[in-house]
């Protein structure tokens, strides 16, 4: 059977673009209603630290912050926690998921909006920063999205992006990746716990999967670099299990 989620290795882009988006929405309306306890209990609740060390590295001054692929808006909502920006766009393309955002503390300050990373229905130079957690990888286009990031943001204004990245046996220093056996446990665990816990094994496979076709952490930094951000950097966490990558719109 073809592979729809199958990419580039070089740029990332996937080579069936609508058939990949179809079936990436389908899959996280799926599960919108057990994202954020399956999220806790896949990473022992280290994606609460995770979210907190990127809004650390938000400008304090901030005050429109656009939470890119937002999901149920953990990532957006944690800056607010940490004070960090006045009001956040959440965007997502699964309206399933942003209604995760209700109830939430701080959530009054969040105006959720069902778009497209690829075409994000804001205003040039429209927010302050723009924040994404852990969705950029479903993108079928991730230099497209990135440029997406640079047109909504300020000139000077910061792009942080915390994401599972493909692993680079090579890679040294931030942007090596997990160990062997790290990557073995995440690839046979979490299809497990997804089967039994959130009943859908597909979804759950998914996960590593994705990050198996996705780009390496020096990849996409080289992104940014080429759309001509300044002070790129990458941060690795937890033994290489996720990374941070952010970099300042020029101007």
């Amino acid at each position: 059977m073809r592979d729809i989620h199958n990419r580039d290795p070089e740029s990332g882009r996937v080579h069936d673009p609508k058939a990949h988006a179809q079936e990436v929405q389908g899959m996280f309306a799926r599960i919108a209603g057990v994202y954020d306890f399956m999220n806790h209990l896949l990473s022992l609740n280290l994606d609460r630290l995770w979210r907190k060390r990127l809004a650390n590295h938000v400008d304090p001054d901030v005050e429109v912050i656009l939470d890119l692929c937002a999901g149920t808006g953990d990532l957006g909502l944690a800056c607010l926690k940490a004070g960090r920006g006045k009001q956040i766009v959440a965007v997502d393309f699964v309206s399933e998921m942003l209604r995760g955002l209700k109830g939430k503390r701080y959530a009054d300050q969040a105006w959720p909006v069902t778009g497209d990373g690829l075409a994000i229905p804001l205003p040039d130079a429209s927010v302050d920063t723009v924040v994404a957690g852990f969705g950029v990888r479903n993108l079928a286009d991730p230099e497209a999205g990135l440029h997406e990031m640079i047109r909504v943001v300020k000139p000077g204004g910061r792009m942080l992006v915390l994401e599972f990245f493909k692993n680079d046996p090579n890679a040294a220093g931030a942007a090596q990746g997990p160990s062997a056996l790290m990557w073995w446990a995440m690839k046979a665990i979490v299809p497990l716990l997804g089967g039994l816990v959130a009943r859908d094994t597909a979804a759950y496979s998914y996960l590593p999967g994705s990050m198996d076709r996705f780009l390496t952490v020096d990849q996409y930094q080289q992104l940014f670099r080429r759309a001509g951000c300044r002070e790129v950097f990458a941060e690795r966490m937890n033994f290489g299990v996720a990374h941070l990558v952010g970099g300042r719109r020029a101007g």
